[in-house]
């Protein structure tokens, strides 16, 4: 269970979108209150894409097995 040691700082680069959905929805729901009924929709929107970036740097922190092929059945290239 060895974790690939150039993959830690390309998942931390996940974790800067996290404020800027928020800032996002922040300023579609100031829009939403003004008036344009669109941004209600984005208002949802915004946090939603901020929960899956947390999801996704989550995933990619969880230590994986390496994939084993040797079992599988070979293949011939024509």
């Amino acid at each position: 269970m060895s974790k690939v040691p150039d993959q830690e700082p390309k998942r931390k680069w996940l974790l800067l979108g996290i404020p800027v959905c928020i800032a996002m929805g922040l300023l579609q729901f100031d829009r939403a209150l003004g008036g344009n009924s669109r941004s209600w929709m984005y208002v949802l929107e915004w946090p939603f894409f901020g929960l899956f970036l947390f999801y996704m740097y989550w995933k990619l922190a969880q230590p994986h097995e390496p994939y084993d092929d040797s079992h599988d059945p070979k293949r011939e290239v024509d």
